[in-house]
């Protein structure tokens, strides 16, 4: 999936170009309306990929929504999401199918992602605290460092992930309420509990460009995961808990996560803890009537 992003296009399915699976692949790109030469790149340099340009920015979820329905409709048994800011490893794919494989309880794999330019790890898979927040287990971790083992993980980045299709019949796809983050953490827990679980591949090596769609810490990224975070909280934590969360989450960002910011003299980030709490406020809501009905 892609917006704007033909400068790093490139390097993202020159990447995909090198895997050595053994499998037959079908690479799309989702361009959700770039207006930035991305439709000259991969004619130009990459004329046997598929260009899906959707007619607006629709955001992550919605935007691969596309494709995977035409995955499902072409009888694919696996689906790998790769975002444009990352490039994955020349045995990524096949240490996910391998895993897949031998994992037949697992309906979702992620692998090692790592900062593009440092032996730092991005993400090994995706954990929740008591809030309800998720973060990327072994966030800065030196790869040096990193002790893991193959096995069940809370869920998988939708930077860089395989999804069995049998899975995606059963429960769904991307929720659509969601532009962006939090979305395959969503869909990380509907698998759960579907009895699908995630599933950390070590060897599934990738690079990430951490940020490059909204930039790491910038207001629109602050307040997109604030939304998400409402969002799935009302969605999937136990009703009475989500009837506190929610409402102590929204104000936390408004009467102390906003002052702060503003004593930090950044108004800009200030005004964004506000929108999400307004707005994840009315997300959380809108999950909350809809908890029983799968995404379409």
């Amino acid at each position: 999936m892609s917006w704007n992003g033909a400068h790093l296009l490139g390097d993202c399915l020159a990447a995909l170009r090198e895997q050595d699976a053994q499998a037959r692949m079908r690479l799309v790109v989702v361009d959700n309306a770039s207006t930035d030469g991305t439709a000259e790149l991969l004619a130009r340099e990459f004329p046997e990929v598929e260009h899906l340009r959707l007619a607006d920015n629709f955001g992550y979820g919605r935007a691969n929504n596309e494709a995977l329905r035409r995955a499902l409709e072409a009888g694919a048994e696996f689906v790998a999401l790769v975002n444009n800011d990352v490039e994955v490893g020349r045995g990524w794919l096949g240490s996910l199918l391998e895993a897949a494989r031998a994992h037949p309880e697992a309906g979702l794999f992620t692998g090692t992602l790592l900062f593009r330019d440092e032996e730092m790890v991005n993400s090994t898979g995706l954990e929740l605290d008591r809030l309800g927040r998720a973060r990327d287990r072994d966030f800065r971790l030196p790869l040096a460092r990193l002790d893991r083992r193959d096995g069940p993980v809370v869920g998988v980045s939708g930077a860089a992930a395989l999804i069995r299709s049998s899975l995606l019949r059963e429960i769904g796809l991307f929720d659509p309420g969601y532009f962006a983050y939090y979305e395959d953490v969503d869909l990380s827990l509907r698998a759960r509990a579907a009895g699908q679980q995630s599933w950390y591949v070590r060897a599934a090596t990738a690079r990430h460009r951490f940020g490059a769609s909204f930039g790491p810490g910038s207001p629109r990224q602050r307040y997109l995961l604030g939304v998400g975070h409402l969002r799935t909280v009302a969605r999937h934590q136990p009703a009475l808990k989500a009837a506190a969360l929610v409402p102590l989450t929204m104000l936390y960002r408004a009467a102390v996560k906003a002052p702060l910011e503003l004593v930090r003299l950044r108004p800009a980030l200030a005004w964004a803890e506000l929108r999400a709490a307004a707005a994840g406020g009315a997300a959380a809501l809108r999950a909350l009537s809809g908890r029983s009905r799968p995404p379409q």
